[in-house]
């Protein structure tokens, strides 16, 4: 471009300019209708100097020349809040480069994305902007489409596929970052174990379809149960870990019996008899590695076991 603008100044007369003037229009609109590529050449204040038919497609509107161009809400409504193609065109006379902007459009309901692009140019003895209208709609859609599969991949990578919970890996990541926290700040937390009675005979007896709903039912009980800061995870077969963040053991105990007793009185269908479950709770300690703060929360996951089942263990004596 910088080429052709310097042989147009250096052209001596007005007439000889104005031919190579509409040549070069002629040039760049076989050139953008090559490359599926509206444009239109607009004077200082916004009037149409050329353009192309790809443009008055994408536009929904056919520029007239020397009228001046509608804004994009004029021509069809827009999805959301955009800066106006005007204001672009502005900036691009008054900064003197290339400006940019996309909008998400709606056409006979239809979502579309356009992507205009002014440029400055001075010709005529006078400036000028050429605006470039690309439909950019297949892009977007595929940048959605990778998007989606993305953060399927996420999710495969942190969720436990039957009960919808975080798993393993995912929660024991985040008990480093909590125990980093608590290191550094000393932010209290608390950590619990829980752990489904009789899990072996229920699958001997009932099958493994009917465990899975049992797993389920008490999935969806700690989703229902524990606050949306709480973190939760199938840790085992039937072992979950529930991480509550700036909570004492007090509380945390209050919150996980609550859970247990909500599940006693729960009914999975083909299963005539209640179920219930044992936990283990502890509060954050200081100078504890992750694998030691597990380890005994576990323990008090045994003790809860070793007790009778069916209850929170949230202290032992450890002196003993």
């Amino acid at each position: 471009m910088d080429t052709w603008i310097r042989h147009y100044r250096q052209l001596p007369d007005t007439r000889q300019r104005e031919v190579f003037f509409n040549a070069l229009v002629q040039h760049y609109t076989d050139l953008f209708d090559a490359t599926e590529v509206g444009f239109l050449l607009l004077d200082e204040s916004l009037h149409v100097l050329s353009s192309n038919a790809l443009a008055a497609d994408l536009l929904g509107h056919t520029p007239a020349t020397g009228q001046q161009i509608p804004r994009p809400g004029d021509l069809f409504e827009l999805d959301e809040d955009h800066e106006d193609s005007d204001c672009v065109i502005t900036r691009a006379l008054e900064e003197q480069r290339p400006c940019q902007t996309e909008l998400t459009v709606r056409r006979n309901g239809e979502l579309h994305w356009l992507r205009l692009t002014a440029i400055s140019v001075a010709m005529l003895d006078s400036r000028q902007v050429l605006m470039m209208v690309q439909d950019i709609s297949a892009e977007k859609r595929l940048e959605a489409d990778v998007e989606a599969k993305q953060q399927q991949l996420d999710k495969a990578r942190t969720r436990d596929a039957l009960t919808g919970l975080h798993n393993r890996r995912y929660i024991l990541e985040e008990l480093d970052h909590l125990n980093a926290k608590a290191k550094r700040y000393g932010t209290p937390f608390s950590i619990c174990l829980i752990d489904l009675d009789h899990f072996k005979s229920v699958n001997d007896t009932y099958g493994h379809d009917i465990a899975d709903e049992v797993l389920q039912c008490l999935a969806n009980l700690i989703q229902d149960e524990l606050r949306d800061a709480d973190i939760t995870a199938r840790y085992g077969e039937e072992e979950f870990m529930v991480l509550l963040p700036e909570t004492g053991v007090e509380d945390a105990v209050h919150t996980i019996n609550r859970l247990r007793q909500r599940f006693t009185e729960s009914r999975v269908p083909g299963i005539n008899r209640s179920l219930t479950l044992s936990a283990g709770v502890m509060q954050w300690e200081a100078g504890l590695s992750r694998e030691q703060l597990v380890f005994k929360t576990d323990q008090r996951l045994a003790m809860a076991k070793y007790a009778g089942r069916n209850q929170v263990c949230g202290d032992i004596d450890e002196t003993e």
